[in-house]
């Protein structure tokens, strides 16, 4: 897989609005006060949080050097919907995530993804879609100054890398394959969260502590792309199953630099082509 590097001063120059992420800084206040505080930012904005999982108390079980860590996913709305139905890829960060760590000596740090990267990757342009990313901002710009974490390279657009692992599963209904996928993987040790739907498709959310371990403690910020996302999404004569490509998250800062972090990908990348084609799924390339 060709990578093609970038100063990283020349993105934050000329190309400001390449980031994966944006987050605040928030100083003396704790963890809980925190999430609190993000969770009133999103309701200002019309926003809810459909659930919470604590990122940090399911690691520290593995590794007790890993830091308070929370996932806020956002309820589905308009945004996510839209996204999804105009491109079922969107799945692999939709709904989006805020993050809460305290990664960082002294400060909470709160955060989502940055949806002009991800929304342009993605070809997301809907208006409902992109006041979503207004509304993330707006509620992160509400607790303190922006702070975007802007790629460290960017891909190769002749090396053929998509967001997603794509999959057609032929004859199959999404309820069907949606069950299988996550005895799939709950078989290879990966914590599933409950479905989320997103109009006829169902976004499915495991974690696996090891590799969040790993990616976090490399670059916190990745947390926008947490829980590690699949989905299955109706095809005219099947359906399509799909995951985010961990290999996308080797372009974030520090990730590329740590053997341990892109071997823990190349990993996961492996386990989740296996878990997919255990679903009947074959190679999907739209």
């Amino acid at each position: 897989m060709k990578i093609k590097l970038l100063v990283i001063t020349a993105l934050l120059g000329a190309l400001p609005a390449l980031a994966q992420s944006v987050e605040v800084k928030l100083s003396g206040v704790s963890l809980a006060e925190a999430q609190a505080k993000a969770e009133a930012a999103l309701r200002a904005q019309g926003l809810s949080v459909l659930r919470v999982l604590n990122l940090g108390g399911q690691v520290k079980n593995f590794r007790a050097d890993f830091p308070d860590y929370l996932l806020l996913i956002v309820a589905p709305e308009e945004g996510s919907l839209k996204a999804v139905a105009r491109n079922p890829m969107a799945a692999i960060v939709l709904p989006p995530t805020v993050y809460v760590h305290t990664a960082a000596k002294g400060v909470v740090t709160v955060g989502t993804l940055d949806g002009n990267l991800m929304g342009g990757m993605l070809g997301l342009s809907d208006p409902e879609t992109v006041g979503l990313w207004r509304k993330l901002e707006g509620a992160l710009s509400s607790l303190g100054p922006l702070e975007r974490v802007a790629p460290a390279m960017m891909p190769d657009p002749s090396s053929g890398m998509m967001p997603a692992l794509l999959y057609k599963v032929e004859g199959a209904t999404v309820d069907e394959v949606a069950l299988l996928l996550e005895s799939e993987l709950a078989s290879h040790g990966l914590n599933v969260l409950p479905q989320v739907r997103l109009g006829g498709l169902v976004g499915i959310h495991p974690c696996k502590s090891e590799w969040a371990y790993e990616m976090f403690t490399a670059q916190p910020a990745g947390g926008f792309a947490a829980p590690c996302r699949f989905f299955v999404a109706p095809l005219p004569d099947g359906v399509l199953v799909g995951a985010i490509e961990p290999m996308l998250m080797s372009i974030m800062p520090g990730v590329a630099q740590n053997s341990r972090t892109m071997g823990m990908l190349q990993e996961a990348r492996r386990a989740m082509v296996q878990i997919i084609e255990a679903t009947g799924g074959k190679p999907y390339r739209p």
